[in-house]
């Protein structure tokens, strides 16, 4: 594979770069914070995409790669396959899919598998390397080859391990150690009371026990159930007749209140009767004065007896005193006729008076006795009114009450008070009553929530004791496999390793050691001129960084079949310009046919492959 061109648009601190790439060594040359491990990050990303999921990072690369100014966060990389097949990508970073157009322009972005959570998948199935494999195998940063003599067997045990199985910091024993001590401490036996497998069976014969306890509660929560359904009925009930006494005691009180209006109406019409009694007696007293007025003819006696008396005077002779009897009887018949005329008029003036104050009472009567009737006719029409009223009433409150029996009956006696009280009473008792039973009903539902608790937990803990049992037996599985491609890897491999090493530990030491080997027992051994096998650990440092960068260049060859470019990030940064030659003489002699990209902040490796006439492209960022 050879990567062409890479246009960056906008990603990161670089914007606006246009970098042509060519096959062999390519140096990219720029100082401290300049951007280089940026475009190293933009390489992955137009393949992959950036990832916007922080894990476990304080940012994302999708936050950390936006562009610092305004622009649009994309780019585009043109690139060849080692079947001579083209393509150019544009990808818009703010989109998870990009455009993949092949080499006739046309695009084939929908001929490949679109996942949703890392997009279109056309480099993976096109090189079947994903983004990790890339950046494990592809991608050599400067830490992985800073070793100093105290890190020296980590370095032998670092090839040793990929010799075996293929991974740098892989080794078999300790797999095959660490899956007995997960078997150990995360499952362990039916013996081992203080590890999972023990404990999650004793808890599950434990709250066994404690769900059986709780199902013999349940009948009880039925019992209480249907005693709360009845008692709710009674409350109900009872609501309901307490509303309806209510509604009769408070008819009953507006038509106490229509009655003593009528009372009022009727005491009135007493008191004007009582009014036409005493006129009429006084009509009757007049009469009685009438009578006694007849007594006055009684003063007429007086004058015919002083007549009588002077005519018997005359006769015998007594005419003088006869005379004086004849005027006294003159004068007395004057003084009565006097008195008579004057007792007439008076006696007129009060027959007259007498005849005007019976007709006032008679009138005043008259005017009684209608008003007694107006008012006795009100006193008819309110009574009668009070009674319709009752009736709409008693009628209104039998048909919002039609489901109490016997209702009548409550219409027959006065409500008071004490029976409000008293049916408030029974109330608030079954309403205590249904309160001490939801505080049993809720004991009740607690205990067997704590059943389903207990029910949910048990069926985790089984589901827990048959993952246990199954992840033994996975383990159990695993080590078998383990076991088989360890073998497998030595057989098919670790020769592969071998030859790649004793290749380069020839070139690297000018046929100083010849061959290497790794085994179980002594590790990585190298074969010196005489034919001996020495241990490793007698090599130089640099000797060994230089076996180890080879021998992580070689695996990439066994992770696939595309000839994928190295990259290397700020690598030869602790080598010094001797150990930077061979590397750079190696890297030139042995991988003619790949691409290599060297990021660097110094000019070292321009100046020594100036030096050894080695071509290079050199490009300045």
């Amino acid at each position: 594979m050879l990567i062409e061109n890479l246009q960056i648009n906008n990603f990161g601190k670089l914007k606006n770069k246009n970098i042509e790439l060519n096959n062999g060594i390519n140096v990219i040359y720029g100082e401290n914070e300049s951007g280089k491990t940026t475009l190293l990050k933009f390489i992955t990303s137009m393949f992959y995409g950036v990832n916007k999921n922080k894990n476990g990072k304080r940012i994302s690369d999708f936050e950390k790669y936006t562009p610092w100014e305004e622009g649009e966060f994309s780019g585009k990389i043109k690139y060849k396959l080692d079947n001579e097949e083209e393509y150019e990508v544009y990808r818009n970073f703010a989109k998870k899919n990009p455009q993949v157009l092949d080499k006739l322009g046309n695009d084939v972005s929908k001929n490949y598998t679109i996942d949703k959570t890392y997009g279109n998948k056309f480099f993976f199935e096109q090189t079947k390397v994903d983004e990790e494999l890339f950046n494990m195998a592809m991608v050599i940063m400067q830490q992985e080859v800073k070793l100093d003599e105290k890190k020296q067997n980590i370095l032998i045990q670092k090839a040793s391990n990929i010799m075996l199985t293929g991974e740098d910091d892989v080794s078999y024993k300790k797999i095959i150690s660490k899956l007995n001590k997960k078997q150990t401490e995360e499952i362990g036996t039916e013996k081992s009371p203080t590890k999972p497998l023990y404990l999650t069976r004793q808890r599950i014969e434990e709250l066994g026990r404690k769900k059986a306890e709780l199902e013999n509660i349940l009948p009880l929560q039925y019992e209480i159930e249907d005693k709360k359904i009845d008692i709710e009925k009674d409350v109900k009930h009872g609501e309901k007749e307490l509303e309806l006494l209510q509604s009769i005691q408070k008819m009953q009180n507006e038509a106490k209140i229509e009655e003593e209006k009528i009372d009022i109406n009727i005491k009135s019409k007493k008191e004007t009767e009582n009014k036409k009694q005493e006129e009429e007696d006084r009509l009757n007293n007049i009469k009685s004065k009438k009578i006694e007025k007849k007594s006055l003819k009684m003063l007429y006696i007086i004058p015919i007896l002083l007549t009588i008396f002077s005519i018997i005077l005359f006769l015998i002779n007594q005419k003088i005193i006869s005379y004086i009897g004849i005027a006294l009887d003159i004068i007395s018949i004057i003084v009565i006729s006097l008195i008579q005329i004057k007792e007439n008029k008076k006696y007129k003036k009060i027959k007259d008076e007498e005849r005007q104050e019976k007709n006032n009472i008679k009138n005043k009567i008259e005017v009684l006795e209608n008003e007694i009737k107006e008012k006795e006719k009100i006193i008819n029409e309110k009574q009668n009114e009070l009674n319709i009223k009752i009736n709409l009433n008693k009628q209104e409150l039998k048909n919002k009450f039609q489901e109490i029996n016997n209702i009548e009956n409550f219409f027959e006696n006065e409500i008071d008070s004490e029976n409000i009280l008293n049916e408030q009473k029974y109330i608030n008792d079954l309403k205590l009553e249904l309160t001490r039973l939801e505080m049993q009903r809720k004991e009740i539902l607690e205990k067997l929530e704590n059943k389903s608790q207990i029910e949910e937990e048990l069926e985790n803990l089984r589901e827990n004791l048959e993952g246990l049992i199954e992840y033994n037996e996975t383990i159990n599985i695993a080590k078998e496999g383990i076991e088989k491609a360890y073998l497998k890897m030595k057989e098919d491999i670790t020769p592969k390793f071998s030859i790649n090493l004793s290749n380069a530990i020839q070139n690297i030491s000018s046929g100083k050691y010849k061959t290497v080997k790794v085994n179980e027992e002594d590790g990585l051994i190298v074969e010196t001129e005489n034919g001996n096998y020495v241990s490793a650990d007698v090599l130089s440092i640099g000797t060994i960084d230089q076996l180890y960068l080879s021998l992580r260049i070689s695996s990439i060859n066994e992770l696939t079949k595309e000839n994928m470019p190295i990259i290397l990030d700020e690598t030869f940064a602790y080598f010094d310009n001797e150990r930077l030659g061979k590397v750079l003489e190696f890297l030139n002699k042995e991988y003619k046919d790949r691409q290599i990209l060297i990021l660097t902040c110094t000019n070292r490796e321009n100046e020594i492959l100036n030096k050894m006439n080695i071509e290079y492209n050199k490009i300045e960022l």
